[in-house]
């Protein structure tokens, strides 16, 4: 099955930090259900049961690369987060952003998260992390939105239409919710 994604884009936890998460965005629930099971490498879907509206998927190995002369190297991606169009509203992202802000912070080997109620420094930085993430989040979702109705107007009215549009009906055949 040919890969369906309306858009991806990354996400940086932290200011001046290379790491980052893969946020790929379905048309559908079928489409993100593929995605993750092409992430996850999964062949036949019922070996997972696909029951959720949005999941992040972090990468479950060390990431770090030894090279041929013995040189570590930080591997900067962190996973992937999954989405599809019908279920993108503020919960689900801040619900998403929040696995991945604790993820984020598990790989740093000095949280002890059983501090978190007593540690103002942890608490603030897993809320920065995720303040972060779901920010960005929102604003590049809104900015490819805001291109996606600027392509369909032009599209409209080069086709002599009122701006008035469907939002499937777009030039390049953009795919429907339906």
């Amino acid at each position: 099955m040919p890969r369906k994604l309306l858009t991806q884009f990354r996400l940086n936890p932290e200011a001046q930090c290379p790491d980052y998460y893969v946020i790929r965005i379905a048309p559908t629930r079928a489409a993100m259900y593929a995605e993750y099971q092409r992430v996850k490498g999964i062949d036949n879907p019922v070996a997972d049961q696909c029951d959720f509206l949005a999941i992040t998927c972090p990468i479950e190995w060390d990431r770090i690369r030894i090279d041929t002369h013995g040189r570590e190297t930080h591997l900067p991606k962190c996973g992937t987060i999954l989405f599809h169009r019908q279920a993108i509203d503020a919960e689900i992202v801040s619900h998403e952003m929040t696995h991945a802000a604790i993820d984020f912070l598990e790989r740093d080997t000095s949280v002890d998260w059983s501090r978190l109620k007593d540690d103002m420094d942890l608490e603030e930085r897993l809320c920065g992390v995720q303040g972060r993430l779901t920010a960005e989040f929102w604003g590049k979702w809104q900015a490819w939105q805001r291109r996606q109705t600027r392509k369909a107007e032009a599209c409209s009215l080069a086709r002599g239409l009122s701006p008035c549009y469907d939002e499937g009906d777009l030039c390049d055949g953009g795919a429907s919710d339906a």
